[in-house]
């Protein structure tokens, strides 16, 4: 049997500063990239959070055990679970969504190379979502941290009193025992990742006018998922898109669906214009509401194989560009900005 009684060693730590994503930025029903929490430069290149397993673990029951929690402050003296949910697309992992707990199975060929990385997602909830989530739960107990806001649904107040845009990783050992729906964790053997930190919105000085749109360019053939950040834009009116073609007769309107009051998502069409060769053509998008022009931004169509949502990808999971930053700023206030009105 495993020598239980030591920590874990983390050999390579998640970033300390990240961007935080929403349901629609990692949807896996949409295609879209998952977003895995990248980690630090380490010595080994690896790219993922990754813990050292001791070559004598027994591979056929042990798991190993990944919590999101908060971080303890004086306002809030003790570890509660972090609202954020956490999800993996890796196979038989046991999920514990009460608890925002994932148990990683160790494969033979892990406890080979004597290491474990965790592709692991964080989904930011919205000031709806995290109003309905309701009281956060203690981790060392089985129960609700008592309210420590005057008014436990001013979700602000529960962000800023808890320090939301702060997490860490918790890791520990856990054995499956028998017909248990749930391995059995082994505190002593818990440690702690590095404190994440959410990069911070910045203040924009005209939100009516800072319209945002990604990514701004795709295939010919259409199919790009685009999401949309319109500062004007009132879910209670029937909204319209279409892709203008080369005349303004000629419109392709498509069908769209509300992320929240101020974001909207939709699929390209088709490029409305015959391609000559490898060409790139910009086409107006434009959003309108009560026959207003409320939105309209420029989309580049491009010829080539490669379609923009792979570039975005692929950029993404390599670094945080200060294009994404922007993006992130702008749609955390955009999603915040919305609650106003169902406050």
């Amino acid at each position: 049997m495993a020598q239980l009684n030591l920590p874990l060693h983390i050999i390579a730590q998640p970033k300390v500063s990240h961007r935080e994503r929403y349901l629609c930025e990692i949807d896996r029903t949409r295609n879209q990239a998952q977003r895995f929490i990248r980690a630090e430069t380490n010595p080994y290149h690896l790219d993922y959070p990754t813990v050292e397993i001791p070559n004598h673990w027994d591979s056929q029951s042990l798991y190993i055990r990944v919590t999101l929690v908060t971080v303890p402050s004086e306002q809030v003296p003790v570890t509660c679970i972090h609202p954020y949910p956490i999800d993996t697309s890796e196979i038989n992992v046991i999920k514990d969504a009460v608890r925002n707990t994932l148990y990683f199975p160790i494969s033979e060929e892990e406890l080979t190379n004597g290491r474990k990385s965790f592709r692991i997602t964080r989904r930011k909830l919205t000031l709806p979502d995290l109003r309905n989530y309701g009281q956060l739960r203690l981790l060392k107990e089985d129960e609700k941290d008592f309210p420590r806001t005057e008014n436990p649904h001013d979700v602000r107040r529960v962000i800023d009193t808890y320090q939301l845009g702060k997490s860490q990783l918790l890791f520990s050992i856990a054995q499956l025992v028998q017909d248990d729906l749930l391995p059995i964790i082994y505190d002593v053997t818990s440690v702690l990742s590095h404190i994440m930190t959410a990069i911070t919105a910045t203040h924009i000085k005209n939100p009516e006018s800072f319209v945002r749109c990604v990514p701004k360019k795709g295939r010919w053939s259409g199919g790009d998922n685009i999401l949309m950040v319109i500062p004007k834009l009132d879910k209670r009116k029937t909204c319209q898109v279409y892709f203008e073609g080369s005349s303004s007769n000629e419109k392709s309107q498509i069908n769209i669906e509300f992320v929240d009051m101020k974001t909207i998502a939709f699929t390209t069409p088709p490029c409305p214009i015959q391609a000559f060769g490898n060409q790139n053509i910009e086409i107006p998008i434009v959003v309108s509401q009560s026959g207003e022009e409320i939105a309209r931004v420029n989309f580049l169509y491009q010829s080539c194989d490669r379609c923009s949502n792979c570039d975005i990808d692929a950029m993404l999971e390599s670094f945080d560009s200060s294009d994404s930053d922007e993006l992130s700023s702008t749609l955390d206030m955009s999603l915040d900005e919305a609650d106003f009105s169902q406050s």
